[in-house]
Formats: structure tokens, sequence, C-alpha cells
């Protein structure tokens, strides 16, 4: 079914969130055919253990991390948003020892305000769009029950997260998106961030592979892949000579470099060394190219991969960025960098279709390396 003609006020949604959403669609059906393959209860086993990293990444933990994953977990995948489950899940909240800044008011949720929560789930349309308009539900009610006070709430992304898994999507981290201004508008900003969520909760899930897996037989690279990597390194070796001159002027024995590496299987001697973490689906093929800035005693290495997205392939390709910082004082990650913000590629697509996005992903990636340098 194309969900995206049945979304709430289709037309007053932007072209952007429209693609984003339709993409959602796509990368969902892909995802539903490639775990129809895999053994069920390996498949639930590895969402539980996707799941906790994805909170432990959010920055929760302890009895909290335990009640977001017996919410989402599968056998409470079809429970419906009601006004006495919206009650329930904010008693359940409160009654956490130490939630810190996620805790629910005070206060427990009064019926109007369950149905606030509640009535968003029930709207006819996208699922991401019934979700982002529970979420913006939610966020109003307990800030009208707080005095007022906007912050980032536990409750909000649980009561949306709720939706998404009664529509048979999977678990997404803890995020914390803008809420819209205008609650009788489509709340535009909130739809885009839980697409992007729900895309790489997609991704990630797409990347699992059942232990014992062999190694896929050697395939040609697709054009798509050989194209896109080209392009990648392409404009990463066109940021060289102007992010050199920009060096120069702190440290005149500055240094800007571009390696590339990779394999075609996923088993060369060379990828993992350079792509590390990056590589989200363990023996896929993946290509990088790093950029390297040397300053002082400070490196600096950004580091953009393009791969393969499952095993067997499924044709889906990710565009992801990383970056490390290297000093005296030790490694740290560059801030400012997320797995969500990478840009997915579908098989249908051409480069051109994607171009824009993979090159403001790079771009972004350099200047925050070129920031982080200037203030070390």
């Amino acid at each position: 079914m194309d969900t995206l003609r049945l979304s709430a006020d289709p037309a007053r949604l932007p072209d952007s969130v429209r693609d984003e959403l339709t993409d959602v669609d796509r990368l969902r059906r892909i995802w539903s055919g490639h775990r129809q393959a895999q053994p069920r209860q390996a498949r639930e086993d590895a969402r539980r253990s996707l799941l906790r990293a994805r909170i432990g990444e959010a920055g929760v933990g302890g009895p909290l991390a335990d009640l977001l994953a017996a919410t989402l977990e599968d056998g409470m995948a079809g429970r419906a948003l009601t006004p006495g489950y919206a009650a329930e899940l904010a008693g359940l909240v409160h009654s956490l020892p130490d939630p810190g800044p996620f805790r629910s008011p005070r206060a427990p949720l009064e019926p109007e305000h369950a149905r606030a929560v509640a009535d968003p789930a029930a709207v006819p349309g996208h699922p991401l769009v019934r979700a982002a308009h529970t979420y913006t539900g939610t966020l109003a009610a307990l800030t009208a029950l707080d005095g007022g006070r906007e912050r980032p709430r536990l409750l909000p992304w649980l009561a949306a997260a709720v939706v998404l898994r009664r529509a048979d999507l999977p678990p997404l981290p803890p995020v914390h998106p803008a809420a819209s201004a205008d609650p009788g508008d489509p709340p535009t900003a909130t739809v885009s961030a839980l697409a992007r969520a729900v895309t790489a909760a997609l991704r990630d899930e797409l990347s699992w592979t059942p232990p014992g897996t062999p190694p896929p037989p050697r395939e040609p690279v697709s054009p798509l892949a050989s194209v896109t990597r080209r392009r990648v390194m392409e404009h990463l070796r066109s940021h060289r000579e102007s992010v050199g001159l920009i060096l120069r002027g702190l440290d005149p024995g500055a240094r800007a470099v571009v390696r590339s590496g990779g394999s075609d299987t996923g088993t060369g001697a060379d990828g993992p060394s350079e792509a590390g973490r990056a590589v989200l689906t363990p023996g896929a093929a993946h290509w990088w190219t790093a950029l390297e800035l040397l300053v002082d005693d400070a490196t600096l290495s950004l580091v953009v991969v393009v791969q393969e997205i499952g095993r067997p392939r499924t044709g889906v390709l990710a565009v992801t960025v990383d970056g490390r910082l290297t000093t005296p004082d030790g490694v740290r990650d560059l801030p400012g960098i997320a797995a969500a913000e990478g840009v997915t590629v579908m098989p249908t697509d051409c480069v051109d279709d994607r171009w824009p996005r993979i090159g403001d992903l790079i771009d972004e990636g350099v200047s925050l390396a070129l920031g982080e340098l200037t203030r070390v």
C-alpha cells in the first residue's frame, strides 16, 4: 500500500519532506523482504541487542532503559495507543527511580491530557505523520502540566515510538525534535526528524547479519556504487587546496592529504583500518576516502565511506562520515557527526538524485573538521 497517498494534509508538507516519507516507504519494503529470509528468533534477539545499543547511545541506562526495551519489544508492537495506555506509560515513566531530565510532570495525566496524547495516533495517514502529531500533542500536554516549561521529555518520544511500532516499523532511539509552532499544521520539522531516525533504524536492521553467515560470493560492483564512490572522492579532493590554504594560515607546515581505499568484497586488508566502525554491515563491500588534516601536533582524519547495506546484497548504499582528532592528549571523536545523518541511496536511484544531500553531508563534515582544528 502506498501510505504516502493517505497522509494527513499531504499538500501542506514540503516536497523535501514528502520525499523523505517516500524514501522510508521504499526502504521499508526492502527491509521487509530482507528480514523474511532470516531466522525469526535470531532476528528478534538481534533487534533487542540493537535497541539496547541505540538506547545506550542516547545516554539512557538502568531501569529506564529496561522500560523502553520492554515497551518496544516485538510482543508489544500491536498495542494501540489509547488514553488509558498513554496514562499507563506516563505512570511507568514517573515511577522510575531517577529518569533525570526525561521525568514526566509530577502530576499524573488528567483524562483530557491523556486524550491529547492518544487522539493523534488514530488519525488516518502515513505512520510518520501520525507519530509526529502524537509527539507534538504529547509535548504540548506535558508542557502545560509543567507550567509552560518545554524541555526534552521521554514520554513524547515513547508515544511516537509506540505509534511507529504498531505500524511495524523498527524501534527508534530516543529523539527530541522541535515541535511545530502551529499544532494545526503538519509538524514538518518533527516529521523530518522522525523520518531520519526511522531510516537509520531500518538501515541498522538491514545491516544485521545472522552469526555464521558465510561470506557472499564475489559479485561485480554495481554501477551506482562505482559512480557514487568516484563522485565522493572527487568532491573531497576538491576541498584539499582551499582547506590547505586555511590551515597554513594557522601553521605554515600544515598539510591536507586525501587517501582512499576499501574492498569490493568487504574482506580487504586496508578497509577496516580506515573505515573502521563506520562499516555498518560486517563483510559487505565498502570504499573510503579520507581527508587528513595535519596542524602542529594535531591530526584530524575525516573519513567518508560508501558502503553496501545488507548481506545478501540488497542494493541499498549508505554514505556516512566519521571523524577522529588525534592530539598529544589522546584520540577523540569529532563532535557533531551522527550516524543518523548519513545518506541512504536506493537501488533505483541515480547519483544525481542523491548528490545534493551527499555533497552537503561532506561539506558539513569538512566545516566541522576545520572548526574543531581552529579550537585546538
